[in-house]
């Protein structure tokens, strides 16, 4: 009874999906978690610089682009962004300016970086180098990602192929690939040169430190039953 109880219920899903036409119930699935990485390397440096000025009213309107200016002759490189800007009156009845700003330059251009900035600062107008992270751009990481996607997929035909090899009457081809997570996984030593520690040098050690990016992925691998492979599509 129960045997027929559930060869019953069995033909009502079945038909229910048929009619409906979704037949993804229906497959045959496998389904299991894939990861792949790949070693990042970069061939430039992040750099932050801090600017601290002190201007009257009227010289609040040209300080952005005399900012720019200055940072132009402390390397012309990259394309530096003004990321933050603060302005507050200070006892002095002066406007106490705090910008921060960011490029991307060459490995070539973070010598004698601190003295630099030393050069071209003023009373009033003072340069420091806050920080420099050796992390991979955005055009780097979308390259790494692109390998790491054909990586996957690579991976996928060969679970596919295997799964083909051990049953090939199932005839089994991928069904679904979701990308759930991708993240840069940091090296043990310090990739950034910050400015407490007073070098005016990025040691040449750091810049051979690359950074992994792993990528995971579930897959699901189906085949189609004899029956529906056989049976047309009713519309």
């Amino acid at each position: 009874m129960k045997k027929i109880l559930l060869l019953l219920t069995g033909m009502i899903l079945f038909s229910t999906a048929w009619a409906d036409n979704d037949l993804s119930a229906l497959l045959n699935k496998v389904s299991f978690p894939l990861r792949a990485e790949k070693w990042v390397t970069t061939t430039t440096a992040a750099v932050y610089v801090g600017v601290n000025a002190s201007v009257s009213d009227a010289g609040i309107e040209k300080i952005q682009s005399q900012t720019l200016g200055q940072l132009q002759r402390l390397s012309n490189q990259g394309e530096w962004h003004i990321i933050s800007y603060n302005r507050q009156e200070d006892k002095s009845g002066l406007e106490s300016i705090q910008i921060r700003a960011e490029a991307r330059l060459p490995q070539t251009e973070l010598t004698n970086l601190r003295s630099r900035a030393k050069s071209i600062s003023k009373p009033g107008n003072t340069f420091t180098i806050d920080d420099v992270q050796f992390s991979p751009s955005n055009t780097e990481i979308t390259a790494a990602n692109v390998l790491l996607r054909g990586l996957i997929y690579l991976q996928a035909k060969a679970e596919v192929d295997a799964l083909n090899k051990l049953y090939p009457e199932q005839k089994y081809y991928l069904h679904r690939v979701e990308f759930v997570s991708t993240s840069i996984v940091m090296p043990m030593m310090a990739m950034s040169m910050k400015r407490n520690q007073g070098a005016d040098t990025v040691n040449s050690d750091l810049l051979n430190v690359g950074n992994k990016m792993e990528m995971m992925a579930n897959i699901t691998v189906a085949s189609m039953p004899d029956i529906l492979a056989k049976k047309p599509l009713i519309n």
